[in-house]
């Protein structure tokens, strides 16, 4: 008996329609997925933003309560415009004169007492944040990182953040500093608002940081999930 076996040889490719149709969908299931890698993906920025701003929420607290640094004894406003400074003292007054920070310039360890008020909220953070390099706080002319200069940088942290423009401690006591997470300069930077008792909050917008929405989304959006 003759049995025809070539049934059992015959192969099937795919076709060309097939092929294209596989590709196509394996360009959708990638396309997808690289939105969801996306997602998840953490931004730079916003997390070191997002640091470096409750590190500045923690070190004003600590400044503002500071006994060696302000007089603690709060009279009401009425006292404090007849004339009772000493016994009200808050970011509208230079700190004790006998308040001392230690920081780096010139690459040399150094320590300031007489701070004035422009300059005191700057000195005080470098004194609760881990700085890297040199520290100017009694300008906003920049400091140097790498080869070249930061205008507006008064500090940088371990991390890499710069801090620009927090030199200038109005009559208000208010200063709008700048927290820069690549150290680009202030106009790069988001600006967090630090006011006379201590308080900090981040603006909506801003004439000189184009950017500024974005930090206080990122503000609104994490007090949205706590």
């Amino acid at each position: 008996m003759n049995i025809n076996t070539n049934f059992l040889n015959t192969k099937k490719g795919f076709t060309l329609a097939e092929t294209l149709l596989t590709i196509m969908i394996i360009g959708v299931l990638m396309a997808l997925m690289l939105r969801t890698i996306n997602r998840v993906n953490p931004d730079k920025d916003k997390i070191l933003f997002i640091k470096a701003y409750h590190a500045v929420e923690t070190a004003v607290s600590n400044i503002i309560n500071d006994s060696t640094k302000y007089n603690q004894t709060y009279l009401s406003e009425e006292d404090r415009t007849s004339g009772e400074y000493d016994l009200h003292h808050d970011f509208r007054d230079a700190p004790y004169p006998e308040a001392t920070v230690n920081y780096i310039s010139g690459g040399t360890q150094k320590t300031k007492t007489n701070i004035s008020r422009a300059a005191a909220v700057c000195y005080f953070m470098v004194d609760q944040l881990n700085t890297l390099g040199d520290v100017n706080c009694d300008s906003n002319t920049g400091i140097t990182v790498g080869d070249s200069k930061v205008i507006g940088a008064n500090f940088r942290t371990s991390n890499g953040v710069c801090f620009d423009n927090w030199y200038g401690v109005t009559a208000a006591g208010q200063v709008d500093g700048v927290i820069d997470p690549n150290c680009e300069g202030a106009s790069s930077g988001y600006v967090v608002r630090v006011f006379k008792d201590g308080k900090i909050t981040v603006p909506s917008t801003s004439t000189s940081n184009a950017n500024q929405s974005k930090a206080y989304e990122w503000l609104q959006k994490q007090a949205e999930i706590k």
